[in-house]
């Protein structure tokens, strides 16, 4: 039987807080400005590794076990929801001790750390393109730009 996708994400949720806890009691590691995250589609297994690509903790997602699907749809899946879960982290202040040095960035990764996706970046005095805000940005420009060209040809 298959999880819902509640029961995903509150596993999620509860497997980043506890690795973040990790990464903030271990005095070994210096500030973090870099997490990676892997995803195994075979094995089900997200792998979550610090900056110098020490592994810092991992779990077994059930649902993910055996995943039939084509790569880029699993690594689809999984960014929707690990960004769903880090949204959350966020929303709680997770991300707020001096350990993390911002810009913060989580990427999903490969094996061999190629990025395949961003999935959180936290900076303060920087705001992302990719945010809610400014989705539409693209084709407001485009529209006001024709309307001011109009005359112009």
């Amino acid at each position: 039987m298959a999880a819902s996708p509640s029961q995903i994400q509150s596993v999620l949720e509860s497997f980043l807080t506890s690795t973040v806890e990790k990464m903030v009691a271990d005095t070994k590691l210096n500030d973090i400005s870099d997490i990676y995250v892997q995803a195994d589609a075979e094995s089900g297994e997200l792998q979550v590794y610090d900056e110098d690509e020490n592994l810092v903790d991992k779990t077994i997602i059930f649902d993910w076990v055996n995943n039939s699907e084509e790569e880029n749809a699993f690594n689809k899946r999984v960014i929707t929801a690990v960004k769903q879960a880090l949204s959350t982290l966020v929303a709680k202040n997770v991300f707020e001790n001096p350990r993390f040095v911002k810009p913060l960035s989580i990427s999903l990764t490969d094996e061999s750390f190629v990025v395949i996706d961003e999935l959180l970046f936290l900076d303060d005095d920087t705001l992302r393109l990719d945010d809610p805000l400014l989705k539409d940005l693209d084709a407001d420009l485009d529209d006001f730009l024709a309307k001011l060209l109009s005359d112009v040809k």
